[in-house]
């Protein structure tokens, strides 16, 4: 029989454990067959790679993918000869060739890893070798899967006798680390507010020593130093090496060592302990890094799940510590060991160790009455087990009897406890014998309620099915309950509903007050939701600040509009959260949508995409409402996903056009500014107006794409027109955008660099929104404009007057010009209200240095109206209609002084 041999890391080939594989026995007379076409079942595309070669290791034969990538497949060439090398394969079939021996080793290719085993050819019963046959398969999820296995077992090893001791502890987490993705690792711990390094590691020793030199020159280092990101992360944190290198004020000669390696960034894992930081894991990343997890999401979160198993294994190991150094002193004096035993902040028992009586409480002190929930009365004298969850009790009688026994001189085990009122708590005792003359006398116990702890573990296991921060069912879980309901449905008829919420003011909050006061307006609302819905209902959180409710009896529709409107209600409710030393009340609102089915088979993903389209509905009639689904919002929703498209599509062939509408001085009759209007136009050449297309751009974001096209073609014309040689004033413009181009535009300094690019005049661009989409703007959007302003940029609000609170738009935002609502202006002369409206915005433009628009101008008494008012500038088909640029340009030639016409060159 002949033993196969394996393929270590430092590439050496050694015997396989098992005759896995074999040498072939052929017929001399077969040889050539057999070495010229032994894959000809096998696919030239399998994800394999099959090789035979002969005694001179030339190539004879090759197949698979992996074959064809590494241009192996040139029959006649030797194996080394390929589009790249493969040294280790080289060696083990020139190995196996030479003696025979089956090779079996894991081959580097590129970013995959391949199982190869390398079969020596034999030829007759002389054993001749007269070549190899060479097969490999990729196995890189496997490798990467058992690589992450070992790296958390060697992080948390069932036995080991560092367990207790967290330095040891911490060099474990640390080797492994660095094991597994071949960077610098330093585990840092906190003690006096200062982190201080405790572990370092590199898979190169003097990598390791360069590590270490810098982190021994920077010292410990103040956790204030460090920024509150990092501290207070949930999750990995990538700073800068140079940056890096600055917070820790490492020296030339520090940092120049690791800079040669090219350390290029650090990666943190924050390790904590309810609540607490006990320390950080860095990530040093620099050349030869093998698992890069800044490029590599997998890693990120494999590390993440490794800072937590590592809190938990440190956290583990400092309570051991504790409680070990506590048993020890409490070993060497009786009169401090009954001090010590009162006092001690975590619970003590002293148990009877006489074999006939063995596990009998003499004496317990406070903390642990207050563990037990039971006074020292109840328990001096009792059996131990008597005090355990009885499905643990025998466990720990039999424990206690070893060691009553002299088998064991201690054991550590968990167990329940069932306190008077019903409640269980998860304790860890650690006990051991105190000798008497005769042998042991009594047991001593360390217990620890290690309840919270259990429940970190368990949270852990948990983060798949719920949300992190409000604690509702995730996704997954939601669907997973609507499942469960709809499936319900066939053994007792009857309706589901799905409640699909948005929160209507969520953005302008996080924008006002930052995301922490965000978050906890999400816990409110989800505190809100549970406290709402009925028991049997199952609220849920999809992300962002979109929520779930899946109700199981859904009862009539009746019974659904109440729901509904208790949620409405709830939610519209104000939360009030601390801001300094203040408080304040944000109201958020919700719009819902709801979907609900008798029909036991509806698919649920089917339902949510009901409630989600019935819930943009909902929104689309206005905020705090619901709306129920109905067929034709389907096709809604179609349609919304053609047009996006279509927008889509517009993009790439450039079908948008702008046409410009004229904004005239109504005593001279001149041309004062131009209002740009965008349009799209279709396959077929036809304009589309904005009010097909607006709105499904603006929930889209392709608003952004579009309005960045729009400003600069509209700074690019208007810069063309300023350059005539008109008379007057210099000609403005007015660009309509929505809210979401405004507050992007003012925050990223977009509509500034197409102004600069263009040319355009200072104090001559202005943005037009609505009074509706100011609605909603944190005091950063108000900051942005105002900068926006100060930079010559103004800011125009249309439809002035049909808003919630005109006035006060007038003091918050840096408003240049107010636009009267078409409808005011429609009443001119037939409405007396209409008229006093117009005069008294007029007056207030005049009162304030703000220019007044009139917009909607149909006819000539319109306008004797409006001068009669005393509003002198308007705009409406009676004045100009909008047009392309060139019509435009046409009318503006008017103003061209008579000397200079026809001496006029417009850059288009």
């Amino acid at each position: 029989m002949i033993t196969g041999r394996n393929e270590h890391a430092n590439g050496r080939s050694l015997p396989l454990a098992s005759p896995a594989f074999a040498p072939l026995q052929v017929a001399p007379a077969d040889v050539d067959r057999v070495l010229s076409n032994p894959l000809d079942a096998l696919e030239q595309h399998a994800r394999v790679l099959v090789l035979t070669v002969d005694a001179d290791l030339q190539v004879q034969a090759a197949a698979g993918r992996y074959a064809e990538m590494a241009d192996l497949a040139t029959i006649g060439h030797p194996l080394g000869t390929g589009r790249f090398p493969l040294p280790l394969l080289e060696r083990a079939v020139a190995e196996a060739v030479a003696d025979g021996q089956v090779r079996r080793l894991d081959l580097p290719f590129g970013s995959k890893v391949l199982d190869v085993v390398v079969q020596p050819l034999e030829a007759g019963s002389s054993a001749a070798v007269v070549g190899a046959v060479i097969f490999g398969q990729d196995v890189t999820d496997a490798r990467r899967s058992a690589r992450r296995a070992v790296t958390l077992s060697r992080i948390a090893p069932v036995h080991g006798d560092d367990l207790d001791d967290p330095v040891a502890v911490l060099q474990r987490i640390a080797r492994a680390v660095a094991e597994h993705t071949g960077a610098g690792v330093v585990v840092r711990t906190v003690r006096d507010a200062q982190l201080e390094g405790r572990a370092i590691a590199h898979p190169d020793p003097a990598a390791e020593r360069d590590l270490a030199l810098a982190v021994n020159t920077a010292g410990s280092v103040p956790l204030a130093r460090m920024s509150v990101q990092l501290s207070e992360a949930l999750g990995p944190v990538t700073v800068d090496w140079d940056e890096w290198a600055r917070t820790l004020w490492l020296p030339v000669e520090a940092r120049q060592p690791l800079e040669d390696r090219g350390a290029r960034a650090v990666m943190s894992w924050v390790m904590r302990a309810e609540g607490q930081v006990l320390g950080l894991i860095l990530v040093t990343l620099m050349d030869g890094t093998l698992q890069d997890p800044s490029t590599d999401e997998g890693e990120r979160g494999f590390l993440t799940d490794v800072a937590a198993l590592a809190s938990l294994q440190l956290e583990t190991a400092l309570s051991r510590r504790r409680a070990a150094e506590a048993a020890e002193e409490l070993a060497r004096s009786e009169a401090r060991f009954r001090s010590a035993f009162d006092a001690a902040p975590v619970g003590m028992v002293l148990t009877s160790a006489e074999p006939g009586h063995p596990g009998v409480v003499t004496r317990v002190n406070e903390a642990y009455t207050t563990i037990v929930g039971r006074p020292a009365s109840e328990v001096v004298g009792r059996a131990i087990e008597e005090l355990v969850h009885p499905l643990d009790a025998d466990e720990v009688r039999r424990l206690v009897g070893l060691v009553a026994g002299g088998v064991r001189n201690g054991f550590t085990v968990e167990h329940r406890v069932r306190r008077p009122d019903g409640t269980l708590r998860w304790v860890r005792v650690y006990a051991k014998a105190a000798g008497g003359p005769d042998g042991p006398a009594q047991i001593v116990g360390h217990v620890e309620d290690v309840t919270e702890h259990r429940a970190t573990q368990e949270e852990l296991a948990r983060r798949a099915l719920y949300d992190s921060l409000t604690g509702l069912p995730n996704r997954n879980l939601s669907l997973d309950h609507l499942r469960r309901a709809l499936q319900g449905l066939r053994r007792h008829p009857g309706r589901v509903a799905v409640l699909f919420g948005d929160l209507d003011r969520f953005k302008a909050i996080n924008d006002t007050y930052g995301h922490e006061i965000g978050d906890r307006v999400l816990v409110e609302v989800a505190a809100r939701l549970r406290a709402t819905v009925r028991s049997e209902d199952t609220p849920g959180r999809l992300g962002g600040d979109e929520f779930l409710v899946v109700c199981r009896d859904a009862g009539s529709d009746d019974d659904v509009r109440q729901m509904v409107e208790r949620l409405l209600a709830a939610l519209d409710e104000p939360v009030v959260v601390r801001i300094g030393s203040g408080h304040a009340e944000l109201r958020v609102g919700a719009s819902i949508g709801v979907s609900v089915t008798s029909d036991a088979h509806t698919p649920p993903d089917r339902m949510l995409y009901e409630a989600d389209t019935a819930m943009y509905e909902a929104k689309r009639l206005g905020r705090g409402q619901f709306h129920v689904y109905q067929e034709q919002l389907g096709h809604a929703a179609d349609r919304r996903a053609r047009i996006e498209h279509d927008l889509r599509v517009a993009l790439d062939e450039g079908r948008w056009v702008l046409h410009y509408q004229p904004i005239v001085d109504l005593v001279s009759g001149r041309v004062h500014g131009v209002e740009a209007l965008l349009r799209m136009r279709d396959p077929l050449g036809d304009l589309v107006l904005p009010g097909e297309f607006i709105d499904v751009a603006e929930e889209s974001a392709l608003i952004h794409p579009i309005g960045d096209w729009l400003m600069g073609e509209a700074c690019r014309q208007l810069a063309a027109w300023q350059r005539m040689p008109r008379r007057g004033p210099l000609l403005t413009m007015a660009v309509n955008v929505t809210g979401r181009q405004a507050a992007k535009a003012a925050a990223s300094g977009s509509v500034l660099r197409a102004v600069a690019e263009a040319g355009v005049a200072e104090g001559t661009l202005s943005l037009e929104v609505t009074e509706r989409t100011l609605l909603d703007a944190g005091d950063g959007v108000v900051a942005d404009l105002e900068r926006l302003t100060a930079a010559g940029v103004h800011l125009a609000i249309d439809d002035f007057g049909t808003g919630y609170s005109s006035l006060a738009y007038l003091q918050r935002f840096p408003v240049a010009t107010v636009k009267i609502d078409r409808s005011f202006v429609a009443g001119l002369g037939v409405n007396a209200r209409d008229d006093a409206i117009v005069a008294a915005v007029a007056a207030l433009g005049s009162t304030l240095g703000l220019q007044v628009v009139a917009e909607g101008v149909e006819s000539p008494e319109q306008v004797a109206h409006l001068l009669r008012l005393g509003c002198t500038v308007g705009q409406g088909f009676h004045l100009g209609r909008p047009c392309p640029a060139e019509e435009l340009t046409a009318l503006l030639e008017g103003d061209v002084p008579d000397e200079q016409r026809g001496e006029r060159a417009v850059d288009q």
